[in-house]
C-alpha cells in the first residue's frame, strides 16, 4: 500500500480525477434554471362573438293588459273567453276631467286660428289712423317738451351766472376790508397784535387768494360769453365755489386776529368793535353768497338731467309709435304669419297630445286575440300591481331568455339569434331575433339578471312549435372580419393610479426573449379569442404561458 504512493503514476491519476470531480460540481453548481416560453402566433381571420342561454317558448302575444291613468272602471264589454279583434274597446275609467281639458284646449285653437287670421288680414284703416294720431301727440309733446327744457334751462343758467357775479363782487370786497383792516401797512402803522404768527399767516393767504381773483375774474367772464354752454357754466361753478370756501377760511381767521388787537391811543376798543364788524358782514355776505351758488348749481345740474331724462322717453316714444304705424301701414310680415302659425300649431300640438291621453282611459285590443282573465268589476279602481285584463293573442310565439350582467351589454335589439327546441333537436335549429331588453332586472339566487325577447322567423315547422316548449337560444352579438386576434390570457394589465385607465400589454417571444408591447384590444370573441387594434403584427408570437425548470 504504502509502494502505491511512492509511485509516480498514482499521484497524476489522483490529481486528474480530482480535476474532473472538480470540472463537474463547478458545471453543476453553476448552471441556471432553464425557461420554457409558451407562444401562440398573432392570427388574422374572422372572430366572433356569440351568447347562448336558455328559456322556454311562449306566445308572442300573451298580454298583460292596464290603464295608464287611474279612475273607477265604467265598462267592461267582455268576459273571460270571448273573443276580440284588434282596437276593439275592452274597457274604460272615468275621463269627465280629460274631457275637459279638451274642450278648453279645443278653444286655444280656435282662438289661435283667429289670430292668425287677423294678422293675415293687416291692420284695418281705423287702427291705421288712430296709431297716425298717437305719433302726431307724441311728437307734439317732444317738442313742447324741448321749448320748454330750453327756456327753463336758459333761465337756470342766468341765475348761475348771476350768483357768479356777485360771488365775484362780494369776493373782492371781502378781499379788500381784510386788506385795508389788518394787512395795509399805510393804514395799519399803529396796529398791534398779540399772535404775530396768525398775522403772518393771513398776510401769505391774502396774497394767495389775492392772486388767484384774476383767474376766477376771467373764468365767470369766459362763462358769461359762451353762449349758454352748460358744462363751462358748471366747471366755473365749481372753481368759484372752491375759491369762496377758501374764502370763508380766510375770512375765519381774519376775525379771530381782529380779537387779538391790542388796545392803544389809535385803535381803541371802538375801532376794534368796527373792524369785527366789518369782517363779521364780509363772513354773511360771502356765506350768503356761496350758498346762492350752490343752489344755483345744483337747480341747473338736476334740472337739466331731469330734462334729459324726459327728452330721451319722449324721443323713445315717438320712435315707438312712428315704428308701430310703419308696421301696420306695411302689412302682415311673414315674421308675423309664421308666428301666428307656430302658435296655432302649438295650440293644436296641445289638443292632439291631450287627445291622445284620453286614450290612457281605454284599453283597447291590441291585436286579434282571447281574453283569459278579466281581474275587476265595473265601479273598481284597478291598481297598478295587478292588470286589468290578460288576453292572449292568435299569432307566433317568442322565447324569454333570462341573461347573466355581465353579458347583456353584449346584446342589442335586431341580433341574429340561433334556436335550437328540444323537442327537435339539434337537427331544425329554427332563427329568429332579438326584438326586446327588459330595462329591469331580475334576482335569481343572488345573481342579476336581464330578461330579453326573441322572435322566431317564420319556417315551414312554425305550426309545430308549442308553448311551453325548451329553447336554447344561441345570439351573434358581434363579429369581425380579417382581423387580428390572439388568446385573451396573453393580454396583462399595467397598474394605474386612481382615476387612470390602466394600460394593456403582452409579452413578445424575440430572439428567445421576451419584450413587452403595448397594445388595444377591440372584440372579445369566443373560445377565450380577443381582437387586437393596434401594438402587433401577423408576424408576432405572443407568450401565453412562461416555465421555469
Amino acid at each position: 500500500m504504502l509502494k502505491i504512493f511512492k509511485k509516480k503514476s498514482f499521484w497524476i491519476i489522483l490529481v486528474f480525477v480530482l480535476i474532473i470531480i472538480g470540472l463537474i460540481s463547478y458545471s453543476l453548481l453553476s448552471k441556471k434554471p432553464s425557461v420554457t416560453y409558451t407562444t401562440e402566433a398573432v392570427k388574422l381571420g374572422n372572430l366572433v362573438q356569440t351568447v347562448s342561454a336558455t328559456g322556454m317558448v311562449e306566445s308572442a302575444h300573451e298580454i298583460n293588459l292596464n290603464f295608464k291613468s287611474s279612475g273607477k272602471i265604467t265598462s267592461l264589454p267582455f268576459k273571460e273567453g270571448g273573443e276580440v279583434k284588434a282596437g276593439g274597446i275592452l274597457a274604460t275609467i272615468d275621463s269627465g276631467s280629460i274631457n275637459a281639458q279638451i274642450k278648453q284646449y279645443q278653444a286655444n285653437v280656435a282662438s289661435a286660428q283667429a289670430n292668425l287670421d287677423k294678422v293675415r288680414a293687416g291692420s284695418s284703416a281705423e287702427d291705421i289712423k288712430l296709431t297716425q294720431e298717437q305719433l302726431a301727440k307724441a311728437q307734439n309733446d317732444y317738442n313742447n317738451l324741448l321749448r320748454e327744457s330750453e327756456t327753463e334751462l336758459n333761465t337756470l343758467q342766468e341765475k348761475t351766472i348771476d350768483s357768479l357775479n356777485n360771488a365775484v363782487f362780494t369776493a373782492q370786497t371781502a378781499l379788500n376790508t381784510v386788506y385795508n383792516n389788518l394787512i395795509n401797512t399805510q393804514t395799519t402803522i399803529n396796529l398791534l397784535v398779540n399772535d404775530s404768527a396768525l398775522q403772518t399767516q393771513i398776510n401769505s393767504s391774502y396774497n394767495t387768494l389775492q392772486n388767484s381773483f384774476g383767474d376766477i375774474r376771467l373764468s365767470v367772464e369766459a362763462a358769461k360769453a359762451s353762449d349758454g354752454d352748460q358744462a363751462k357754466i358748471n366747471s366755473t361753478s365749481d372753481t368759484v365755489r372752491d375759491y369762496l370756501s377758501s374764502l370763508n377760511s380766510f375770512l375765519d381767521k381774519a376775525y379771530n386776529l381782529s380779537e387779538k388787537i391790542i388796545i392803544n391811543t389809535t385803535y381803541t376798543q371802538t375801532i376794534i368793535d368796527s373792524i369785527k364788524d366789518d369782517i363779521s358782514t364780509q363772513q354773511s355776505s360771502n356765506n350768503t353768497s356761496l350758498t346762492a351758488l350752490s343752489t344755483a348749481r345744483a337747480n341747473l345740474i338736476n334740472t337739466s338731467a331731469s330734462y334729459q331724462s324726459q327728452v330721451l322717453a319722449a324721443s323713445n316714444t315717438v320712435a315707438i309709435n312712428q315704428a308701430q304705424l310703419n308696421l301696420k301701414q306695411a302689412g302682415p310680415r311673414s315674421f308675423d304669419i309664421e308666428s301666428a302659425q307656430a302658435q296655432l300649431a302649438q295650440a293644436q300640438a296641445t289638443l292632439d297630445k291631450a287627445r291622445a291621453d284620453a286614450q290612457d282611459y281605454v284599453i283597447k285590443a291590441p291585436i286579434d286575440g282571447k281574453i283569459t282573465k278579466v281581474n275587476y268589476l265595473v265601479g273598481e279602481t284597478p291598481n297598478a300591481t295587478l292588470e286589468v285584463i290578460d288576453m292572449l293573442g292568435n299569432e307566433r310565439y317568442e322565447v324569454k331568455v333570462d341573461i347573466p350582467e355581465s353579458d347583456i351589454t353584449k346584446i342589442q335589439i335586431g341580433d341574429k339569434v340561433t334556436i335550437e327546441l328540444d323537442a327537435f333537436g339539434s337537427d331544425h335549429p329554427f332563427s329568429g331575433i332579438v326584438t326586446a331588453i327588459d330595462p329591469a332586472q331580475t334576482i335569481i339566487k343572488d345573481v342579476i339578471y336581464y330578461k330579453i325577447t326573441v322572435s322566431f322567423n317564420s319556417d315551414s315547422w312554425s305550426d309545430q312549435i308549442k308553448p311551453g316548449m325548451t329553447a336554447n337560444i344561441t345570439a351573434l352579438t358581434a363579429e369581425r372580419d380579417n382581423v387580428l386576434y390572439i388568446p385573451q390570457r396573453a393580454v396583462k394589465v399595467r397598474e394605474a393610479a386612481l382615476g387612470e385607465t390602466p394600460a394593456k400589454y403582452v409579452q413578445v417571444l424575440v430572439g428567445g426573449q421576451p419584450q413587452e408591447k403595448n397594445v388595444e384590444i377591440g372584440l372579445r370573441g369566443d373560445n377565450g379569442l380577443v381582437e387586437i387594434t393596434s401594438g402587433l403584427s401577423e408576424e408576432d408570437n405572443v407568450i401565453t404561458f412562461i416555465q421555469n425548470q
